[in-house]
C-alpha cells in the first residue's frame, strides 16, 4: 500500500500535537528540549528503519519532513496552550497573595448551566470588573471563571450579566489516585481560578446567539411531562440526545447512569445526528423531486442551523464539515476519499484549535468515525450471512468500539462488556429518538405545543431506554489497570497494519491474541507481585485499600460513598475486580465480630473505636474515633506497638503518641499544627500529612505520595 504524502504531513501534525500533551520527565530538561529529543530520535529510527521494511512507503525525504511537523506541531501546541494573562481575574491569587479571598464580580455566564453533585449549578463567567468588599469602587479585569451558584427558585440562564459575591480559589490538582483533574481541564479551557457564588444578582442580559431557540425547544419537550423528579428525565433525555449534554441540564444521576453502561455518546448531539438530519433532509428533497442543486442548499442551510444550535461542538464540526464535504462531491459527480476527508478535516480543526487535540471528546469522535469508514465494509462482508439491515446494525457500533477502546483504557483503566450489546441493541431506539427529537424540535419552532405533544409520546421509548440502560448497569465492569502510552501506540499500529495491509488483515485473529497478552499478561504479572497499601485524602473517615497476592482489603464507612467516589477509579486503576475483604463499617460493628474473610483485621480498642490492620508484616492502627485528652493510652510492650498510627483530623492526643510512639504517623486533614510535628520528631518518628494528596506505601519503597505533585 501507498502512503500519500498528505496524509503522512496530516498524521504528523495531528501526533505532534499530542506529543506536547504527554507527561515527559528526561534529565530535568524543559519540556520543549524533552520534545526535540523526542522527535528528532523517532525521525531517525524512521529515515534509517522504515525504508527497508515499508518499501512502497514513505521516502527517507518524506520521513524527514514528517518528523520536522511532528516537532513544529508539538511547538505550536505548546505556544498555543492557554496560560492567564496579566489582567486575568486568577492573577488576584498570585503570591503572596492568599490563596482564597472575597471578591465581587460583574460578569457575563458564556456557558454552562449544568446542575453539578452538590445541587449547585455550574457556569463560564467572562468577568468584566471586580472589587473586593467592602470597597465601593469597581475595577477593570478580564479572564473567565469557574463559577458555582446555588439553586435558586429561578435558575440562572446563559448571556445573563451577574453581579457574584463569593470565594475566589484556585482549583487544586487531585489528591487521590484515579481521581479526574478538574484544574488541568479547566486550564485548556483557559480558566485557572474559581469562583463559589454566595449571593447574584441580575444586571441585564446579552445577546445569546441561538440559545433562545435552544431553550425554547428545552422547554416546550418537557412541558408535558411531570415537572418535579424523575417525570421530568425523558423529556430532558430527548432534548439532551438532540442538541447535545452542553445545552440541557441533566440531572447527575441520569448522567451517571448512561456514562456507568457505556452510552455516555448517546447524550451528545454528534456524527450520527447530523448524519441521520442531513440525510433526512437530502431524501425528502429528492423524493419531493426537488433539484439536486436545490437539495444540496437546503442540506447546507440545515446543517449551519443545527450547528449553531448544539452550540459548536467539535464532533458536530467534524461531521458537519464531512457533510459538507460529502454534498460537494455530490454536485461535482465525483466520489469523495472519506478517510483523506478526515484526516483533513481533523487536522485543519486542530489547526483552529490545537487543545482539542487533549480532550477525550474529540479523540474519541475521530477514532470512532475512522473505525466506521475502515472497519464497517469489511466486518459486513464477515457478516454477510445476516440480512444487510442487521449486518449494518452490528458492524457501525463493534467499529467504532474497537477504534475507541484503547485510548478507553489508557484513560480509565477499565472496560465495560455490556456496552457493545447495549449499543447494537438500542440501535432502533436511538434512530427514533434522534429522528423523533428533531421532529419535535422543528414542531417546537413553529408550534410549541406540538413539539411537547410528539415529545410526549416519544417519552415511552425514552423510558424504556432508561430502563434498559438501569438492568444493564447491574452487571460489572472489567478492570484492566494502568494501559501505558506504548500499549495503546500498539494497539493502533496493529489496527492501521490490519486496515492497510491484507497480509495482515488475514491474520487478524494472531493479531487479537496478541493485543490481549500485552494487557493480560502485565495486568497478571502486577496481581500477583503488588504489595501496596493506600491511605485517602478523605477528611470524612479513612478510607484504606491493601493490596497483595490475593488478598485485596478495603476499609469505607458504610453510608457515604466513598467507594464510588474514590474507590471505582482506583480499583480500575489497579486492575482489581475482586474484593476479598470489603469492611464497610457502621457505628454498631464497632467491637463486634469481623467477617471471616477479614481474619487479618480485628479490634484493638471499643472507645475509643481502634482498629488493627496486619498487612505486610506491620502493625496499622486505624483511630477510628480521636481518643479524648483525659483518656490513659495502652501501655504495651514494644513488640505489640503500632508500627503505623492512621487518623482522621488536625489534633491528636500527645499523651497516646508519646505512649504508642509509632515509627510512622499519618494525619488524614489538610494540615497539622507545629506542635504536633515536634511531638512526632520527638521521638524521631515520621509525620505523614494527606493535605497534599493520598499516602502510598510498600515494602521496597516505603512511604510516598500517591499522586504526582
Amino acid at each position: 500500500m501507498r502512503f500519500h504524502p498528505l496524509a503522512l504531513i496530516c498524521l504528523s501534525f495531528m501526533l505532534g500535537l499530542l506529543g506536547a500533551g504527554l507527561e515527559l520527565d528526561l534529565f530535568n530538561l524543559r519540556k520543549g528540549a524533552v520534545l526535540a529529543v523526542l522527535w528528532l530520535l523517532a525521525t531517525a529510527i524512521a529515515i534509517v528503519f522504515l525504508p527497508l521494511v515499508w518499501r512502497r512507503g514513505p521516502t527517507r525525504w518524506q520521513w524527514l519532513l514528517a518528523g520536522m511537523i511532528a516537532l513544529l506541531a508539538s511547538y505550536y501546541a505548546l505556544w498555543r496552550t492557554p496560560q492567564p494573562s496579566p489582567q486575568d481575574i486568577s492573577r488576584l491569587l498570585d503570591p503572596p497573595a492568599k490563596s482564597f479571598q472575597t471578591i465581587t464580580a460583574i460578569g457575563t455566564l458564556t456557558a454552562g448551566g449544568r446542575e453539578n453533585a452538590p445541587g449547585q449549578q455550574q457556569f463560564w463567567l467572562q468577568v468584566e470588573q471586580w472589587q473586593r468588599p467592602p470597597e465601593k469602587e469597581f475595577r477593570s479585569r478580564s479572564g473567565t471563571l469557574y463559577l458555582t451558584l446555588p439553586m435558586g427558585e429561578k435558575a440562572w440562564q446563559q448571556c445573563q450579566q451577574i453581579r457574584v459575591t463569593g470565594l475566589l480559589y484556585r482549583p487544586s490538582s487531585p489528591q487521590n489516585p484515579g481521581a479526574f483533574n478538574f484544574a488541568q481541564y479547566l486550564a485548556r479551557q483557559g480558566i485557572f481560578a474559581g469562583l463559589k457564588g454566595e449571593t447574584a444578582t441580575l444586571v441585564g442580559e446579552k445577546f445569546c446567539g441561538l440559545n433562545p431557540i435552544r431553550q425554547r425547544i428545552v422547554n416546550a419537550q418537557t412541558a408535558w411531562l411531570p415537572a418535579q423528579g424523575q417525570g421530568k428525565w425523558p423529556g430532558l433525555l430527548i432534548s439532551s440526545i438532540v442538541l447535545g449534554a452542553k445545552a440541557v441540564n441533566l440531572p447527575t444521576e441520569l448522567r451517571n447512569l448512561f456514562q456507568a453502561v457505556g452510552l455516555s455518546h448517546f447524550l451528545a448531539a454528534s456524527g450520527y445526528q447530523v448524519s441521520l438530519l442531513v440525510g433526512t433532509v437530502l431524501l425528502l428533497s429528492r423524493k419531493a423531486g426537488v433539484s439536486s442543486k436545490l437539495a444540496i442548499a437546503v442540506g447546507l442551510i440545515t446543517l449551519a442551523f443545527y450547528l449553531g444550535l448544539t452550540g459548536l461542538e467539535p464532533s458536530v464540526i467534524r461531521a458537519s464539515v464531512l457533510w459538507v464535504g460529502v454534498m460537494a462531491a455530490l454536485a461535482s459527480g465525483q466520489k469523495l476519499n472519506t478517510v483523506g476527508a478526515l484526516l483533513l478535516i481533523a487536522t485543519g480543526m486542530l489547526l483552529v484549535n490545537p487543545v482539542w487535540s487533549q480532550a477525550l471528546g474529540f479523540q474519541l469522535s475521530f477514532l470512532a468515525t475512522l473505525g466506521i469508514v475502515v472497519m464497517v465494509p469489511p466486518l459486513q462482508q464477515r457478516l454477510d450471512f445476516l440480512p444487510g439491515k442487521i449486518a449494518g446494525v452490528i458492524a457501525v457500533p463493534l467499529a467504532a468500539s474497537i477504534w475507541t477502546t484503547p485510548i478507553l483504557l489508557q484513560q480509565f483503566g477499565y472496560v465495560i462488556p455490556a456496552a457493545l450489546p447495549l449499543n447494537i441493541l438500542i440501535t432502533p431506539l436511538l434512530a427514533l429518538l434522534s429522528l423523533g427529537g428533531m421532529t419535535s424540535a422543528l414542531g417546537a419552532l413553529v408550534f410549541p405545543p406540538l413539539g411537547s405533544a410528539t415529545a410526549w409520546l416519544l417519552a415511552f421509548p425514552a423510558r424504556w431506554l432508561m430502563a434498559i440502560a438501569a438492568q444493564f448497569q447491574q452487571l460489572p465492569t472489567v478492570a484492566v489497570g494502568e494501559v501505558g502510552m506504548g500499549q495503546v501506540v500498539i494497539m493502533y499500529g496493529a489496527f492501521c497494519l490490519i486496515w492497510a495491509f491484507s497480509w495482515w488483515r488475514r491474520r487478524w485473529g494472531a493479531v487479537a491474541i496478541f493485543l490481549l497478552a500485552i494487557i493480560i499478561f502485565p495486568l497478571i504479572f502486577t496481581l500477583q507481585t503488588r504489595v501496596e497499601l493506600t491511605v485517602f485524602a478523605n477528611n470524612a473517615f479513612p478510607v484504606i485499600v491493601a493490596q497483595a497476592p490475593g488478598e485485596v482489603t478495603t476499609i469505607t464507612r458504610a453510608e457515604d460513598q466513598s467507594k464510588t467516589r474514590l474507590l471505582t477509579p482506583f480499583l480500575a486503576q489497579k486492575g482489581i475486580n475482586q474484593i476479598d475483604c470489603e469492611l464497610n463499617i457502621t457505628p454498631a460493628m464497632v467491637g463486634k465480630p469481623l467477617p471471616p474473610s477479614c481474619a487479618h483485621l480485628s479490634w484493638v480498642e471499643v472507645k475509643p473505636a481502634i482498629l488493627q490492620l496486619n498487612f505486610g508484616q506491620q502493625r496499622w492502627w486505624i483511630f477510628l474515633q480521636i481518643p479524648q485528652e483525659n483518656q490513659i493510652p495502652p501501655q504495651l510492650p514494644v513488640d505489640q506497638r503500632p508500627h503505623t498510627a492512621i487518623w482522621v483530623g488536625r489534633f491528636f492526643p500527645y499523651s497516646w503518641l508519646d505512649s504508642l510512639r509509632p515509627p510512622t504517623a499519618i494525619a488524614i486533614a489538610s494540615y497539622v499544627s507545629k506542635d504536633l510535628r515536634q511531638t512526632v520528631a520527638k521521638y524521631r518518628g515520621q509525620l505523614w500529612v494527606t493535605g497534599q494528596g493520598a499516602i502510598q506505601w510498600n515494602p521496597r519503597q516505603g512511604f510516598n505520595s500517591a499522586v504526582d505533585p
